[in-house]
Order: C-alpha cells, then sequence, then structure tokens
C-alpha cells in the first residue's frame, strides 16, 4: 500500500476523498494533537505519550500510567493548579461571596 498521507492531510489522508474534508479536518486537529508532544506529568520530560486506551496515557521514558482525556493526555479542566492558582482562585471565590453577600438596601 502506497504512503497514506501528505503533508497538506496529514493522517487523514487514509480516508483518500471518502467522508469529506470538514469531517478530515476534525480529525487532523485532534490526530495532531494526541500523537504530538506532550509533558509527563511524573518525569516531566517532554515526550511522545503512549495511549493504552480510552483515557488512559503512559509515558515510555519512566512508565508512568495516568488518567487523562480521551484524545490527550491533559485537558483543561483535569489540568492541576499549583499552590499559588489554587490562593488565587480561593481569593477570587471569597471576593465573590462578600460581593453577592452584601444587603442591597
Amino acid at each position: 500500500m502506497p504512503y497514506s498521507h501528505t503533508k497538506v492531510v496529514g493522517p487523514a489522508g487514509r480516508y483518500g476523498t471518502r467522508y469529506g474534508m470538514g469531517l478530515r479536518r476534525k480529525v487532523i486537529t485532534i490526530e495532531t494533537k494526541q500523537r504530538g508532544i506532550h509533558r509527563c506529568p511524573n518525569c516531566r520530560s517532554l515526550v511522545r505519550l503512549k495511549r493504552l486506551a480510552f483515557g488512559i496515557w503512559q509515558c515510555p521514558k519512566c512508565g508512568f500510567t495516568f488518567a487523562g482525556g480521551a484524545w490527550t493526555p491533559q485537558t483543561i479542566l483535569g489540568r492541576t493548579l499549583t499552590p499559588e492558582e489554587l490562593k488565587q482562585v480561593e481569593a477570587q471565590k471569597a471576593k465573590w461571596r462578600g460581593v453577592s453577600q452584601t444587603p442591597s438596601e
């Protein structure tokens, strides 16, 4: 079988002319993010993490297995906050609570 993708269509080249360009563009964006270089949450090295199953990822360098997103290892909602960021969030929550609990007379 010939080479299944080119520079333009990337990993969606294996579909040829089938399924329409809109769906193939979505495949291109998802698969390039999925197969890109990510940072391991354990050893902090930049590597291509291996996707073992739906949302299960493994670092090839240290062997650390962790749960992440379905298509990317770290999601926006699942991102771990640093202690400084957590303090900022708590301060913002306290500020909002103080504003919403003031009597409106």
